[in-house]
């Protein structure tokens, strides 16, 4: 026997109405680009003055589910991780094409999880998921890709494949190549990598069982990270002298809106808009060896009414 061939695998997902009814009408479905999702299991040693050398006895301390399965950025899929991430979607349209409006909400959705791995070999069902943490990130030329960091309250080994599982996205992947990028209100051409972050500090509670009674969502931050080619003092200036023709160090944080906007039509298009960012990094290098200076800039949204904006655009209509 070979072995099972590593790159049999998918990933699928759903919405739950509520936390302990999954829903295994699974509304999404595509392969694997990288990462994984699978169950979880905590164990621990007992410890106690029995006179022996010896590491005590283990037992399990709690059961769940989770991992960061990472995709490919698809009009027809990424919406749903995006809701997982930030909360709320808004939908408006009608066939063939649809805009789904991503923004925060104090409350995460639960999802039912499902992946395989071989062909009808292992497939499992993981109930009760919230996105911990979303990336999305590109370079230039390269693909946008999405991470996202899941954890589960369960998981529920499979003897079938559900009756339901939708058709595997066979859409061309975004890429750096369909940028638009707006920094501080003036569009440019400089930025050549984009990685947008969205974590939700989820933790699980255990009470009196070893499958956690929930998984619950703590404080959200977003953060940004881009390559900039290094060409005017303006940024710079902002962020260590508080003005464009700043030159006293200040105290004061400028207020940096950022949009990124993917577009491979005007009918698909993905794009993120933070209006109200402030740069944590913006650190000017020389090169001995006379490259031109890039600036790997971070930044970090502020508390505003919606910290990110997500919209996309394309012919799904869930």
């Amino acid at each position: 026997m070979a072995g099972v061939s590593g790159n049999i695998a998918q990933l699928a997902w759903a919405k739950q109405t509520v936390k302990g009814t999954p829903n295994t009408t699974y509304s999404k479905r595509t392969n694997l680009a990288g990462g994984n999702v699978e169950p979880s299991k905590e164990t621990d040693q007992l410890s106690e003055t029995d006179s022996t050398r010896d590491v005590g006895d283990s037992y399990t301390r709690s059961l769940g589910a989770g991992g960061s399965p990472e995709v490919y950025v698809r009009d027809d899929t990424i919406h749903q991780l995006l809701e997982g991430a930030l909360g709320a979607k808004a939908t408006t349209g009608a066939g063939p094409d649809y805009t789904h409006t991503l923004t925060p909400a104090n409350t995460l959705p639960y999802y039912t999880v499902y992946r395989s791995i071989g062909t009808s070999l292992l497939m499992e069902q993981f109930n009760d998921c919230k996105v911990n943490e979303l990336t999305i990130s590109t370079e230039a030329g390269g693909p946008l890709t999405a991470s996202a960091d899941i954890i589960g309250r369960s998981a529920l080994r499979l003897a079938a494949p559900p009756g339901s599982l939708p058709a595997i996205s066979t859409q061309a992947p975004y890429s750096m190549n369909e940028a638009a990028v707006s920094v501080a209100g003036s569009a440019t051409s400089l930025v050549s990598s984009f990685e947008l972050t969205i974590t939700n500090n989820v933790s699980t509670q255990q009470t009196d069982d070893a499958i956690v009674y929930d998984v619950v969502e703590g404080l959200r931050e977003v953060t940004i990270g881009y390559r900039m080619i290094f060409e005017t003092l303006d940024e710079y200036n902002k962020f260590h002298y508080g003005a464009v023709g700043g030159t006293v160090q200040s105290v004061n944080l400028i207020n940096i809106p950022l949009v990124f906007t993917f577009a491979k039509s005007a009918s698909n298009e993905i794009s993120f808009t933070m209006t109200n960012t402030v740069y944590e990094e913006y650190p000017v290098q020389p090169d001995p060896g006379g490259d031109p200076i890039v600036v790997d800039v971070r930044a970090r949204t502020q508390r505003v009414a919606s910290v990110v904006t997500a919209v996309v655009k394309g012919q799904s209509a869930t």
